[in-house]
């Protein structure tokens, strides 16, 4: 994957007509073409338009389905969000096995390093494996550990951007944390944020948490159970 996103399979999407001098206005059956294409068919060309995943991402996303990696969508999400923002330093809490991973770097700037924390031995070695192969000038730091512990050991408004995933129960914690480690302009992106089910509670206090901080210009998207984005705002006097 390269941070220029190319978008293939437009034409299918939108369907293609003639340039220059000589098209006319598109006629009822033109117009017509470009929407006959059924939803699942049009989703299927997006996806291979801005999600495409090339064999890493996808020999990582099929080792790692037990952990619930994020979705291709969200991956391009990741990796825009990293080309926009130019990010040089980020963190994930959870590696979902190195696909997350491997959509960060796709759109980290050159020279940048990717923390990735993960609790668990068996998917800290999924992660490891797929990220020691990521063919990117960014540099990358697997640690096995509990995430508060080693995000305590982090330095503070020294990142771009911190990636919550997986461990629900801990968000709330993970959020006062990400607000210190978090440069002004820094963005923090929470995966599963709906509260449903056994974190219900934790997943409340988290957003209500998020939404009400100040120091935070949140929103939420309705992606994988919920994807909240937060740009860290600078303090105010």
């Amino acid at each position: 994957m390269n941070r220029r996103v190319s978008l293939p399979g437009v034409d299918e999407l939108f369907g293609a007509r003639p340039s220059g001098p000589d098209r006319g206005p598109a006629s009822g059956a033109d117009r017509a073409d470009t929407t006959a294409a059924e939803p699942g068919a049009a989703l299927t060309v997006l996806r291979q338009a801005v999600a495409g995943e090339d064999a890493a991402v996808q020999a990582a996303r099929a080792a790692a389905q037990d952990l619930r990696p994020p979705s291709p969508e969200v991956g391009a999400l990741l990796r825009w969000l990293a080309v926009d923002h130019d990010t040089r330093t980020v963190v994930e809490v959870g590696a979902a096995g190195g696909v997350s991973g491997l959509w960060l770097l796709a759109g980290m700037s050159a020279g940048g390093v990717l923390t990735s924390l993960e609790l668990d031995p068996h998917a800290h070695r999924l992660a490891a494996s797929a990220l020691e192969g990521a063919d990117t000038e960014a540099r990358v730091r697997s640690i096995q550990g509990e995430g508060a512990t080693l995000l305590d050991r982090l330095a503070d408004a020294s990142y771009d951007l911190v990636l919550l995933q997986n461990d629900h129960a801990a968000y709330p914690e993970h959020l006062t944390r990400a607000r210190t480690l978090l440069r002004p302009g820094g963005l923090l992106v929470a995966r599963g944020v709906l509260p449903v089910g056994d974190h219900e509670e934790p997943l409340g206090r988290f957003l209500h948490d998020l939404l009400e901080d100040p120091g935070f210009s949140a929103t939420v998207l309705p992606l994988d159970d919920g994807v909240a984005i937060a740009t860290r705002t600078p303090e105010r006097t």
